[in-house]
């Protein structure tokens, strides 16, 4: 049977320990493959995991059980992929409500990564996919590690560190808030992550450069489909496109390990509709008792909220709702990071000695601006950034490298 890693044993410790007061869930026998816990307010129950589940999926049980009567249930974000029986009795009825479009690929529709491309991209976008890759490993020392089955303490807390501090910058260059970044779910994260990993039902992706994370993203593992729960990357490598060397490598190790499909998740951005070979859609399930009236009372009032969820959303409001409530109240965001225009040009003469100036941390956050202009220069004149000395004199910046000299100033 396919292991459903949000019915694992430490998913339903760790999130009922971070989010349930460490109560435990409720079980019933007329489904199966799924928990839940019951709401803190209102007379129904929902799945265990709420809205910090991806693709959930459970089956009901023949007519013959009903420990369902005069409750309602809430089931989140059951896609269209997963097979779901509708009830069997008289008594037990079903309501389903549409949410998000969400996107995958097949991999088990192809023969290979390449023949997968070939389907999806021209020649010319499958070569600038080689090209990101070829740069990128021109001008670093690139490792990609798949941490599925076992990763250290040590190892899975550097990079979960790093995981943060990335998530941070990202969103502070967009000016943006990041749910993830709320202490109460980052916690939670690490405290699951660490544990599912080694456990082989999540994994986590990592692109290393000189030894750095610069790219990770967190995966559950539902058999043989892969979830992409949580990615982030190193805007300095922002000309290297990372994000798609980070699909790409992750459909690399797909095709290597048995993974037939790739769920990008729900959410409309550019990378999954460019990646993705199907969409599927996301639906709310809410099972009631037909012969109770609180049960189809609540059932109803549920039916309609996440109609009219749906609606708002559909209609943008939901973006002005986060627009107007991160300007109030900035809580999950860090502070806007300012960003800077630099030039980066090659020194033919007048190149100063190098030996008379001091070497400077290129690599701390003050040289944020600096070292992206840096790091685009690069992408187009590939050299070994681990070669690059660099120096300050009266606010401009001299790279001595292997190759050639230049110069990173500041833009008027």
């Amino acid at each position: 049977m396919t292991k459903n890693p949000f019915i694992t044993e430490t998913f339903i410790k760790t999130w009922c320990n971070h989010f349930y007061d460490s109560k435990l869930p409720n079980g019933f026998q007329f489904i199966k493959d799924i928990v839940f816990v019951k709401h803190a307010f209102f007379p129904y129950y929902v799945n265990i995991g709420k809205n910090l589940t991806n693709g959930i999926t459970c089956n009901l049980q023949d007519d013959v059980y009903d420990d369902f009567k005069g409750k309602t249930f809430l089931i989140r974000d059951l896609p269209t992929y997963q097979n779901f029986d509708k009830p069997k009795g008289k008594r037990l009825k079903l309501k389903k409500v549409s949410q998000y479009q969400g996107y995958i690929t097949q991999v088990k529709k192809y023969d290979s990564l390449d023949h997968y491309l070939k389907t999806i991209y021209k020649s010319n976008s499958r070569s600038k996919l080689r090209r990101n890759v070829s740069r990128l490993e021109a001008c670093f020392k690139v490792d990609y590690t798949m941490y599925h089955g076992h990763i250290s303490e040590t190892e899975f807390e550097n990079v979960f560190d790093t995981f943060y501090k990335l998530l941070e910058k990202r969103y502070s260059d967009k000016g943006e808030p990041c749910g993830e970044l709320d202490p109460l779910i980052w916690n939670y994260y690490c405290d699951l992550a660490y544990k599912m990993i080694n456990e082989k039902t999540a994994s986590l992706f990592v692109i290393y450069c000189d030894d750095l994370p610069i790219g990770v993203t967190f995966s559950y593992h539902f058999g043989n489909i892969l979830i992409e729960a949580l990615t982030v990357f190193d805007i300095d490598y922002y000309r290297f496109n990372i994000g798609h060397t980070t699909i790409l490598k992750m459909l690399e190790w797909s095709f290597e390990n048995g993974i037939e499909i790739f769920d990008y998740t729900q959410g409309d951005f550019d990378y999954k509709k460019r990646w993705s070979d199907e969409t599927y859609d996301t639906y709310y399930y809410i099972l009631y008792d037909s012969k109770s009236l609180k049960s189809i009372l609540t059932a109803g009032f549920l039916q309609n909220y996440f109609y009219l969820k749906r609606f708002l959303r559909d209609k943008k409001f939901n973006e002005k709702y986060h627009h107007i409530k991160h300007k109030l109240f900035p809580r999950y965001a860090a502070n806007h990071m300012s960003s800077e225009s630099f030039s980066v040009e090659v020194m033919t003469d007048s190149i100063p000695d190098f030996e008379t100036l001091e070497p400077i941390d290129f690599y701390s956050d003050y040289y944020n601006s600096e070292r992206r202009a840096l790091y685009d220069f690069l992408y187009m004149n590939p050299e070994r950034a681990s070669f690059l000395k660099i120096y300050e004199k009266d606010g401009i910046y001299y790279v001595s490298g292997k190759k050639q000299a230049f110069k990173i100033y500041k833009n008027d």
